[in-house]
């Protein structure tokens, strides 16, 4: 029993963010052994996941001796999931967190032999136009042709990303809507899903050296969509604010010349370009072809739907974690 037990042991790295902390859960659940290394020592989080403290060791994940140190302690790794992302979106950050930091996890992975490598990126990299997701594209480059078995996985939006406006709705404001609230579309999927698909790429070969552009259950919903959601479930006539999405545009074009003295400008240029991506952009699978969003291309998996979460949230008054972490890029 034990030598199962051991030869199911994954390194999650990320295992403290949003859907980190969902993976970890999916891997206990499902038997695997999850090594989760933290930066610092977390009892909550070990409480939480049930872990032991030999699954949680400490390391440096910007020192690649720290991390060699942790791949030297655990040879018996069938898999590395990552789940790291940029907290800010900032110019800096992303290419440090989702290039440099993903390749020292990468390059310590191929010396060891750990022949698989499951990458949870975003699907929004499919029309690149800023810095995180080039910084994320360009890691999926090198995991490609690094000569390791990989799966990468690009979700569409979180339901909690798509909760925001509950509270608000509640108080009696505006639903706030983005131009008419058509114009983008999404297949909204939980968290939990997510992490089950993820935990499925372990050394499967169904899905080895694939990138697979995944939502939740269908149909696809545009904001104005989800907004009458909202009101219906809570019982109310809708009422929306319209906001135009070239504002972020014209503001980001007005501070973009301070950047050239400021990083801190240069990165509120870039996050106002981030608002107006997702404000214009549909979370679908891009295809190429047509140069079209489809639905019907975007894998669904998973059972949970946005309504039911909703519900969730509106009748048991449930309280979203309010993650300082989670921000529009996620």
């Amino acid at each position: 029993m034990e030598d199962f037990v051991i030869s199911k042991r994954v390194l999650l790295v990320g295992a403290t963010g949003y859907i980190g902390r969902h993976v970890a859960n999916i891997l206990v659940e499902q038997g695997y052994k999850p090594i989760c290394p933290l930066r610092s020592k977390d009892p909550k989080f070990a409480q939480q996941i049930k872990l032991s403290p030999e699954q949680i060791p400490i390391w440096d994940l910007k020192n690649k001796s720290s991390v060699n140190s942790i791949f030297a302690q655990y040879p018996d790794l069938c898999a590395v999931i990552s789940c790291i992302a940029s907290r800010t979106g900032g110019i800096r950050d992303s290419w440090f967190v989702d290039f440099e930091l993903n390749m020292n996890i990468l390059t310590t992975a191929k010396a060891y032999n750990i022949n698989n490598f499951v990458l949870l990126s975003a699907i929004c990299v499919q029309k690149p136009m800023l810095n995180f997701q080039w910084a994320k594209l360009t890691f999926e480059k090198k995991l490609q042709t690094s000569g390791l078995d990989y799966t990468i996985v690009r979700p569409t939006a979180f339901f909690k990303s798509l909760a925001g406006q509950i509270t608000r709705v509640q108080n009696g404001k505006k639903f706030i809507l983005f131009d008419d609230g058509n114009r983008t579309r999404t297949k909204p999927i939980s968290e939990r899903d997510l992490a089950i698909f993820l935990v499925q790429c372990i050394n499967n070969k169904s899905r080895t050296n694939k990138i697979l552009s995944i939502g939740g259950p269908g149909p696809a919903r545009t904001q104005k969509e989800l907004g009458d959601i909202i009101f219906k479930l809570l019982n109310k006539s809708p009422k929306y604010f319209h906001m135009p999405s070239n504002v972020f545009k014209i503001l980001a074009t007005l501070i973009t010349p301070l950047g050239l003295i400021s990083t801190k400008m240069r990165d509120k240029a870039e996050f106002l370009r981030i608002a107006y991506y997702y404000a214009t952009e549909s979370m679908l699978f891009w295809n190429k072809r047509i140069k079209q969003y489809s639905s019907e291309e975007t894998i669904e998996v998973g059972k949970d739907t946005i309504e039911v979460f909703y519900k969730s949230i509106i009748e048991r008054d449930h309280q979203l974690v309010k993650d300082k972490e989670q921000k529009l890029f996620d």
